[in-house]
């Protein structure tokens, strides 16, 4: 018996010693779920998808500490799933898996620059995902920051250490500026041609046509931030933005406007978080915002531009809020608004009543605040020749004096001086808008013409060269807007023409972006002191049945 015992004991012992540790490590592993990023761009980027997801799961396994599901089985739960990945759903999706973290996101590509939006959640948890962010400027250099990327998780959310990054990137890749500007483009007279520009910069240098000569690049400041921002995808129609402190409490916030609804949004620690919206109203159509304190009360006044339910009548609005409410201040105003800007000058409220026969008929005034409403103050374009909406003001040709640029009914770009005289028509078309007006029925039974409305101009110093420059939209369009009722934008640029003396003339544009330029504007987003191109990017119209919108709000900072 005592042999027998003594063996019996022996045999637990070196069971032990097997099956003890590896139960104590089983318990001691965490199990992570690994979903397919989406992919957002206009390529396809499968080979990304498939290589991040490779390279997290290869960084992130550690044997006795963290475990990564196999990719089938994860496959197999998300045959099940409908829908975009959330947080949310990501919790349910871990609890089938048996995981304890999931980790979710999604790739962007614009033009040559990415960013990989990584969230990881814990599944038992009840705080909100950790996000994890990179950003580059070129496909050759996600490999890299991927590894600093599995690093940052392994140490913040398992409490690993980091590896060492023994990835060494391409002897041909250029030293990257994560964060770059509009770069500064100031006329090199001995310069033959334009100074190339490195591919950490969204913004290309053109030159000038009507003179010899291009333009010079200035490195970019804060080298460590990321190229561009940009804004989760939202499925609404978005018309336009406008970017103000609303609410007085110091911080500017970005309004937003949909068909029939305003949204208040703030940058906050990256993320675009709504703080407050509007009821829908289904009786008007929104079809422009702006921001200033024209009534010089100390609480700017956002100017909502609307239609009436039949794109016929102007039904506009002025609301101002006391820091809690947003209280309308002007009902079913006639007028066209447009706030213009420009470096040194007060804000300006541009104005204009239409006629019958359509959005460009009238003259449009500068408006002033009269203690009960805005009314007209002086003439600035005269009537037939432009609509409120694409209209701006400010000190375009450097001299001094004001300056008003405005587009036409057909997108060429007028100047005129501050008495009304036209002083030059652009060869080229700009802007290209997919809102419209509904005009008077000339024969009965029959649908009625529509004018297409301007987008906004900007005159602006976004190079920082001391010179102002007019900032415009360029959407491409498949017909080249030759059709009355149909138009497909495919590609979009942001370009700068500055005056020669004789006319305006390209200066630089940013590298095309997939998709339609819906409004834009200049303003300090994130609340950093510095300025900001935001612009709403649409990559899906979403007007046909059973197809939803797609647009994101997109920020370059300027120096």
């Amino acid at each position: 018996m005592k042999r027998v015992f003594i063996k019996m004991t022996v045999t637990f012992v070196i069971l032990g010693l097997f099956i003890g540790p590896a139960t104590m490590a089983s318990v001691d592993v965490t199990k992570l779920a690994i979903i397919p990023f989406k992919v957002n761009a206009d390529r396809d980027l499968t080979f990304l998808q498939n290589g991040i997801v490779d390279m997290l799961s290869s960084r992130l396994s550690r044997p006795g500490a963290v475990e990564v599901i196999n990719r089938r089985t994860v496959s197999s739960v998300l045959e099940t799933i409908i829908g975009e990945i959330d947080e949310k759903t990501a919790r349910e999706i871990g609890i089938r898996l048996g995981a304890d973290h999931v980790l979710f996101g999604s790739i962007t590509a614009i033009g040559e620059a990415v960013s990989v939006d990584t969230r990881v959640v814990d599944v038992q948890g009840t705080d909100v995902a950790r996000p994890f962010f990179i950003q580059v400027d070129t496909m050759g250099e996600v490999i890299p920051r991927i590894n600093r990327l599995t690093g940052d998780i392994n140490h913040q959310v398992f409490g690993l250490e980091m590896r060492a990054d023994t990835t060494k990137p391409a002897p041909s890749s250029p030293p990257v500026a994560y964060r770059s500007h509009p770069e500064k483009l100031v006329p090199q007279q001995n310069q033959t041609a334009p100074t190339s520009v490195p591919p950490s910069s969204p913004f290309v240098v053109s030159g000038e046509k009507s003179a010899p000569g291009g333009g010079a690049f200035i490195q970019p400041v804060q080298p460590q931030a990321g190229v561009f921002w940009r804004s989760r995808t939202f499925n609404l129609h978005m018309n336009g933005l406008a970017l103000g402190d609303v609410d007085g409490d110091g911080r500017n916030e970005t309004v937003v406007i949909t068909d029939h609804q305003i949204h208040i949004y703030r940058h906050e620690g990256g993320q675009f978080i709504k703080i407050s919206e509007t009821k829908k109203d289904r009786k008007r159509y929104l079809i422009g915002v702006d921001i200033a304190d024209i009534n010089a009360n100390g609480r700017p006044e956002i100017f909502v531009t609307a239609l009436g339910i039949q794109k016929s009548k102007v039904r506009s609005q002025v609301l101002e809020s006391d820091g809690v409410t947003y209280d309308i201040v002007v009902n079913d105003s006639p007028w066209y608004y447009r706030v213009s800007t420009s470096p040194g000058k007060d804000p300006v409220l541009l104005g204009q009543e239409p006629r019958r026969k359509g959005p460009y008929k009238s003259a449009v005034y500068e408006l002033e605040w009269n203690g009960t409403d805005y009314e007209s103050n002086r003439q600035l374009v005269p009537a037939k020749k432009a609509n409120a909406l694409g209209c701006t003001v400010g000190d375009l040709r450097n001299d001094g004096g004001m300056t008003v640029a405005a587009f036409s009914a057909s997108d060429t770009i007028q100047i005129f001086d501050d008495s009304g005289q036209l002083l030059n028509t652009s060869s080229d078309g700009y802007g290209g808008n997919m809102l419209s007006v509904n005009l008077p029925v000339t024969q009965p039974g029959s649908m009625g013409p529509i004018q297409y409305l301007p987008l906004r101009l900007i005159i602006n110093d976004l190079n920082g060269d001391g010179q102002n420059e007019l900032v415009v939209v360029k959407n491409k369009e498949l017909s080249g807007k030759h059709l009355e009722r149909f138009r497909k934008f495919t590609k979009a640029q942001i370009v700068g023409l500055s005056w020669d003396g004789a006319g305006i003339a390209e200066v630089w544009q940013t590298r095309e972006l997939t998709g339609r330029v819906a409004d834009y504007a200049v303003a300090d987003l994130e609340g950093d002191g510095r300025q900001d191109l935001v612009l709403i990017l649409v990559s899906k119209e979403g007007r046909i049945i059973a197809t939803k919108p797609k647009a994101n709000i997109i920020a370059y900072p300027l120096k």
